[in-house]
């Protein structure tokens, strides 16, 4: 009897406890967690520090990727069909690139640019895609991204230019990037960005920065060597003593598919050897190189048909080119891209003007003869593209340009590329 009484007795207060608790309960969460309660009623409830395998469950630890990028190949055959070069082999080669973003926190980075071509590049004469093989950083840094701000500090490019990043034409961006792009440079630099409300998004960024000489700088598979200091020229002084400033700017209310640029470039230029001649240029000839652009585009404007139109104009002013005291140029760019459906049409022309003519007998001896083409030198081309559903694009292309005196030549070109988004 007092067995069961006692039994009786643990039953009643397991029910009274369950009773009081049931009004506190909260509908089943599919996250796993555990928590304290106290009679306190001053005092709130805290869950506990979530475990990894917690984590794991709740999907929180590998909801996004840790490595993203995408890696791509692109086929080029080339046929110069008049002009100074029009009696050289047709040229074929091939270019890949394998790009991405290895995260250690959602906002902290290392930013990886990887590429890869034919020994030669768009420089050989020869008709095959494949030879030895080269490969070279475009960039390799790492990067902070915050709500406001960024960082960046390694191997990488300047922010300056549109164009180098968005001109039509088969050859458009490679043209900007080998007359006005400021690559290969180690930075330190960062950007501030801000909110203007209606009048749109703005990025105030500024950079330090050198000529890199050090291994990033090399091209692998190649003959080509790091970047030597000896040599000198424009930033290549060994210290973060050049500098860059920027200002863009996109959303803007009453033109939103719009986005600018206005930036200035400081090369400073302490020492210059001609390696053509195998001499040491005379500080006299010398002065500190100064670029500045202003770029404007619009995204994807909506002209009708389905038809999307993506128009760019750029200036660049470069004094000093090249570290040359007084040889100044300016170029004067525009492109027009078509989208419809998946065809492409892109129309692009380059105006080249400098004062080579202007020059002094003791500075044209310095810079090789090869580098004097004409005081105006122009450049037009026209590309088709259409892309295939299983992410293969062809462009057929035509280039014409007055790049020597009294000579025009005209080039048609071909190109397969095939790029391959990945996450893990």
């Amino acid at each position: 009897m007092k067995n069961n009484a006692l039994h009786i007795a643990v039953l009643a207060l397991l029910a009274t406890i369950n009773s009081g608790n049931a009004s506190s309960q909260t509908t089943p969460q599919s996250s796993v967690s555990v928590s304290s309660t106290t009679s306190d009623p001053k005092k709130t409830s805290e869950p506990a520090p979530i475990t990894v395998k917690e984590a794991v469950i709740e999907d929180k630890l590998f909801n996004r990727p840790l490595f993203e990028g995408k890696a791509g190949i692109s086929l080029f055959t080339e046929d110069t069909i008049s002009g100074k070069t029009a009696n050289t082999p047709q040229n074929s080669y091939a270019k890949g690139y394998v790009l991405g973003n290895l995260y250690f926190t959602p906002d902290l980075y290392l930013s990886a640019n990887l590429r890869l071509q034919s020994s030669k590049g768009d420089g050989t004469t020869g008709n095959y895609y494949f030879d030895e093989g080269s490969a070279f950083w475009a960039e390799l840094a790492i990067r902070y991204d915050a709500d406001n701000y960024s960082l960046v500090a390694g191997h990488a490019s300047v922010n300056y230019s549109l164009s180098r990043d968005y001109l039509a034409g088969l050859w458009g961006k490679s043209y900007a990037k080998k007359e006005y792009g400021v690559d290969g440079m180690m930075v330190l630099g960062g950007s501030y960005k801000f909110n203007a409300g209606a009048y749109g998004n703005h990025a105030l960024s500024g950079t330090a920065f050198m000529v890199d000489t050090t291994g990033l700088s090399d091209t692998y598979g190649a003959t080509k060597d790091p970047t030597p200091l000896s040599v000198g020229g424009p930033a290549n002084t060994g210290k973060f003593n050049n500098f860059a400033i920027a200002l863009d700017g996109l959303n803007i209310a009453a033109l939103p598919k719009f986005r600018y640029q206005i930036a200035t470039v400081r090369l400073t230029t302490e020492s210059l050897y001609n390696t053509s001649t195998n001499t040491q240029v005379q500080t006299q000839y010398l002065a500190n190189e100064q670029r500045y652009v202003a770029a404007g585009m619009f995204n994807k404007l909506d002209i009708g048909s389905g038809i999307k139109l993506s128009p760019l104009l750029e200036y660049n002013r470069v004094l000093n080119s090249a570290g040359i005291a007084g040889y100044n140029k300016s170029y004067y760019v525009g492109s027009l891209l078509f989208g419809y459906k998946q065809w492409s049409l892109g129309i692009s022309g380059s105006l080249w003007d400098a004062d080579w003519s202007n020059q002094p007998t003791g500075v044209k001896k310095i810079l090789p003869s090869n580098a004097y083409t004409s005081d105006r030198w122009n450049q037009e081309q026209v590309a088709i593209g259409y892309s295939f559903d299983n992410g293969i694009k062809a462009t057929v292309a035509y280039k014409k340009e007055n790049q020597y005196i009294g000579t025009t030549s005209q080039t048609i070109g071909v190109n397969l590329k095939y790029d391959l988004p990945f996450a893990f």
